[in-house]
């Protein structure tokens, strides 16, 4: 069997079915690759595509390109895996914060689960810097509503904010050299100096910069949205999985999406297609 994960960051299998792929080699045999030029492996290749939280970093339509390519690799009755925000499920919870933050508008865990349901559901998408909002909100001392947060993004968020707390103890920033800022300061005065000089301004240059970096959400889908988009690519018998069920039959040993029943991210939709 042939199984290919696509923009795998750190969480890949290094059992021999499997080749791993992402913008930048994230490890030992992950091929380097920019997905936007598509997939670079022959026709009908591989038994299993999978992709987590990968798709909704394209826009619409390089979305629906990128889908194409994924049955463009897989073998005829392959299996095709996505995975991805759930919008229909951030809606609703949004929702529900909503309603209970206009019962109650002094309780200050309400309000705080709305303004956290607010960064979920827009921060990836309209950003102008790594972390957002969202960033901020994390590392911030203390969570009042840390278990709410918690419950949406997962341990895999719990661990982040944990080990940035551990680098940066209370009262302290992370901490760069002298050495380090001088250089920073020197290419920062070079690269004003150029984009001046060509007419650029520095702020617009910057943002389309970092726009253009692959971190935010182009496009959110749902269970309908993303049941269209398969079936009119190429699959067929599309099925709602969770992070635990799938057509492979021994999905759960790969530990990708979830492990000792704790999913990896739990705000997901897991949908799979067999290529026709």
């Amino acid at each position: 069997m042939k199984y290919l994960n696509l923009g795998c960051g750190m969480h890949y299998s290094t059992r021999g079915e499997w080749t791993n792929l992402d913008f930048v080699s994230t490890g030992k045999g992950v091929i380097a690759h920019n997905l936007l030029g598509g997939i670079p492996f022959k026709d009908n290749n591989f038994d299993l595509v999978y992709h987590s939280h990968v798709l909704e970093h394209f826009s619409k339509q390089d979305g629906a390109e990128f889908i194409l390519e994924c049955f463009r690799v897989l073998k005829p009755g392959g299996i095709l895996r996505v995975v991805i925000p759930d919008l229909e499920r951030i809606a609703r919870e949004y929702l529900n914060c909503l309603e209970q933050g206009v019962r109650d508008p002094d309780d200050p865990v309400l309000k705080s689960n709305y303004e956290w349901m607010l960064i979920e559901m827009y921060d990836q998408t309209v950003r102008n810097k790594s972390g957002g909002n969202m960033g901020p909100y994390l590392f911030q001392e203390k969570i009042i509503n840390e278990d709410f947060v918690f419950k949406r993004i997962g341990e895999e968020g719990r661990s982040m904010r944990n080990d940035f707390l551990r680098r940066n103890p209370k009262g302290s920033g992370p901490k760069v050299s002298t050495g380090k800022k001088l250089n920073n300061g020197i290419k920062q005065k070079l690269k004003n100096y150029l984009l001046t000089r060509w007419g650029i301004q520095l702020e617009a240059h910057e943002l389309g910069k970092f726009r253009l970096s692959g971190e935010i959400h182009q496009w959110m889908y749902d269970r309908y949205s993303l049941t269209n988009l398969l079936r009119s690519s190429g699959g067929d018998k599309v099925r709602i999985q969770d992070a635990f069920t799938s057509y492979i039959t021994d999905w759960i040993s790969y530990e990708l999406d979830g492990k000792d029943i704790v999913v990896r991210k739990p705000d997901s939709l897991f949908v799979e297609a067999i290529k026709k």
